[in-house]
């Protein structure tokens, strides 16, 4: 690989890390937005399935 081959490369790789560190950022906002309305959620009702979508029992 040439010097310029190598410099473009490097640049490459860090414009992919900042693209994943902003990825990485807007899944973290994204879980605590939905924590936070799950929050809001949970005192209104109880659900009525559970994540693998079969149905909560009620006793």
């Amino acid at each position: 690989m040439t010097d310029d081959q190598v410099s473009e490369l490097i640049e490459a790789i860090r414009q992919q890390t900042e693209a994943i560190t902003r990825l990485a950022d807007s899944n973290a906002a994204l879980v605590a937005a939905m924590a936070d309305a799950d929050e809001v959620d949970s005192d209104e009702r109880e659900p009525d399935r559970y994540l693998d979508g079969t149905p909560c029992a009620r006793g």
